[in-house]
Order: structure tokens, then sequence, then C-alpha cells
């Protein structure tokens, strides 16, 4: 299952997400990743990003709204 609006949506490790595109970190749009951590207090998450940039793994932080 994709979750394409992270802001309102409650999220869980391994969930694959659409993550938001912007111009300095990553400016590829329509890239899916994988949640793979989230902070304690449930306001960041990092996010694999399913294709390789620059020949590497990458994980993007975002910010997303949580009930905690």
């Amino acid at each position: 299952m994709y979750r394409k609006d992270v802001p309102t949506m409650e999220i869980k490790i391994g969930d694959k997400i659409k993550i938001p595109a912007d111009e300095k970190f990553h400016p590829e749009r329509g890239h899916f990743g994988k949640c793979v951590w989230i902070s304690e207090d449930g306001k960041t998450a990092a996010l694999m990003c399913e294709r390789s940039h620059e020949g590497k793994k990458t994980a993007f932080m975002v910010k997303i709204n949580s009930e905690k």
C-alpha cells in the first residue's frame, strides 16, 4: 500500500510513501520510499528512496504530523 499524503496520515515503519520533492535535496518527483525510522516525538521520519541517487541508497528526513 502506498501512502501519498504523508502530512495527514499516521505512518509506521515499513510503509511505502511518496517522497516529497524539493529543489535542494530531492528534486526528482514521483519517487517512492520506505519508512525506515520515526522519531520518538513522531514529528520526523526517514524515508529510504527506492531509487539510487548518485549510485547510493539514500534516506531523506521529512516532517510529519503524528497523533503522538
